[in-house]
């Protein structure tokens, strides 16, 4: 497994240190340990805790590995069950198998600020250009 990248503080992080926080959380560690441990800082232990209680090991092992896209029904109903149903972002993102506490805040957001519109996926890539015919 390659060395994956943290995206708040931008340190890689081996596969070897992902196992070992792995096996930590499987023996009932929590984030402050974990970090003390392994010596990551304490927002990284805690990113990767929440991440192991919604999806695992595997969770923890590819995070930050990969963008993930989710659909505008999913996004929306996580929103609405933050917003609306007063669950907590863990709650929800253990409820919708979402490993990211960040996706959750930034719908709520842009649902705030733009409504349900905002959630649409929008087509990613570079704009083809325009093209006259003479």
């Amino acid at each position: 497994m390659n060395p994956v990248v943290d995206q708040k503080t931008g340190r890689v992080y081996s596969a070897k240190v992902r196992r070992q926080a792995v096996a930590a959380l499987s023996e009932g560690a929590g984030h402050r340990a974990l970090a003390s441990k392994l010596g990551i800082p304490d927002a990284t232990a805690r990113q990767w805790a929440r991440a192991y209680a919604v999806g695992g090991r595997a969770a923890v092992l590819n995070a930050g590995s990969r963008h993930r896209v989710y659909p505008y029904e999913l996004k929306l109903s996580a929103v609405k069950d933050r917003l609306e149903n007063g669950m907590t972002v863990r709650e929800v993102m253990i409820k919708h198998g979402i490993p990211s506490e960040s996706s959750v805040k930034t719908w709520c957001r842009q649902y705030r600020e733009h409504g349900a519109e905002a959630l649409v996926n929008k087509p990613r890539g570079v704009k083809p250009k325009n093209r006259s015919l003479d």
